[in-house]
């Protein structure tokens, strides 16, 4: 199918549009560092298997959608092209401004919250067996680990072979009564709150085990759990001929899941970025804009983060406030935000743990 589309793409009638487009891909196509100019394309070209598709151009790279609006096998066409976009990247003065000094928040979380970041934890790399619950962690996040373990007061921390990851498991009944005490109805989906069912722990643990709420908040800590099991904060400084710099800085906020209603509560929320999935089946939320860099960090100056991925969203900070100063048109700011980025990222995946 690429073949044939780049054979006839020349013979192409282009019929553009001059209205901007909302995708059903759950992208939102006006930002802050760029607008997303979608152009229809009717192909003439003879191949009846391709019938007025979608394309998308952003960044300078072409995205062959279908009819459903999702990307065509994890934007299984993807090639650089010459895009028509408006980059409003220069106007870094519009951007809500950000304090060098972060609110503190206190490290020990009382038992509703703690509660509602292990239920974002278990969601994303947490799996209830019988009687006994694992969670996954990066082998940056061990001392996380050591700190549920500490809470719930039961429960081992054991380092996974030739993995750079570690795993809490916890199989005392106590504990688990506890850790089921403290994370029931806040789940947001169903993938976990079915194994419990699965394993007949309502019985076991003489509990009402309260169904997932299918809602996701920006006021407690079950994003800042599922963030810190799946989430990634990635800094890009990428060559340009557009910028005089010669470089293009992005802010990139992504989580990878199986399940896609948590990402797609997310989208909901926020109306920002995209959600995609890619041909293995895993979903991924991910957003570049400066405008959602902003309330990510807003949410995460309140609801806190730790160990690796602490450290990892602090750069992220420190980059945006850059950013919102016009320090990534500058030299010298390139070369400190490229310092910056290359100091370890949290792109530590433990879905395959």
């Amino acid at each position: 199918m690429i073949k044939t589309l780049k054979k006839h793409l020349g013979q192409a009638i282009l019929k553009l549009e001059s209205t901007y487009l909302s995708l059903h891909m759950y992208t939102v196509g006006l930002d802050v560092d760029k607008l997303v100019f979608t152009v229809k394309i009717l192909l003439y070209a003879g191949n009846p298997l391709i019938s007025n598709p979608l394309v998308s151009f952003t960044f300078g790279k072409i995205y062959l959608l279908n009819k459903e609006g999702r990307s065509a096998g994890n934007f299984g066409f993807s090639t650089k092209a010459t895009a028509s976009t408006e980059n409003t990247y220069n106007k870094y003065t519009s951007l809500s401004k950000l304090s060098e000094h972060i609110r503190k928040v206190n490290k020990d979380l009382n038992q509703d919250e703690l509660g509602y970041f292990l239920a974002g934890l278990i969601e994303g790399d947490g799996w209830f067996g019988k009687n006994e619950l694992q969670i996954v962690f990066a082998e940056s996040d061990i001392s996380l680990a050591y700190y549920i373990k500490k809470q719930i007061g039961y429960g081992n921390v054991y380092k996974i072979k030739n993995k750079k990851a570690v795993r809490y498991i916890c199989k005392n009944k106590t504990g688990l009564s506890i850790i089921l005490s403290l994370i029931n109805g806040k789940f947001v989906s169903n993938s976990k709150f079915d194994q419990l069912i699965k394993h007949n722990y309502a019985e076991n643990f003489n509990l009402n085990i309260l169904p997932p709420s299918y809602t996701l908040s920006l006021d407690n800590y079950w994003l800042a759990g599922f963030t810190q099991a799946d989430g990634c904060f990635h800094i890009s400084v990428v060559k340009s001929k557009t910028h005089k710099t010669g470089y293009s800085v992005r802010l990139e906020y992504s989580l990878k899941q199986n399940d896609d209603i948590p990402l797609k509560l997310l989208y909901n929320n926020l109306k920002m970025g995209n959600i995609s999935q890619d041909s293995s089946g895993i979903w991924c939320y991910k957003s570049t804009g400066f405008k959602t860099a902003f309330h990510i960090i807003n949410y995460f100056d309140n609801y806190r983060l730790f160990g690796g991925k602490y450290v990892d969203y602090l750069k992220f900070r420190k980059v945006y406030i850059m950013i919102t100063e016009g320090k990534h048109l500058e030299n010298e700011g390139i070369k400190k935000i490229k310092s910056i980025a290359t100091k370890g990222s949290s792109e530590t995946n433990t879905q395959e743990i």
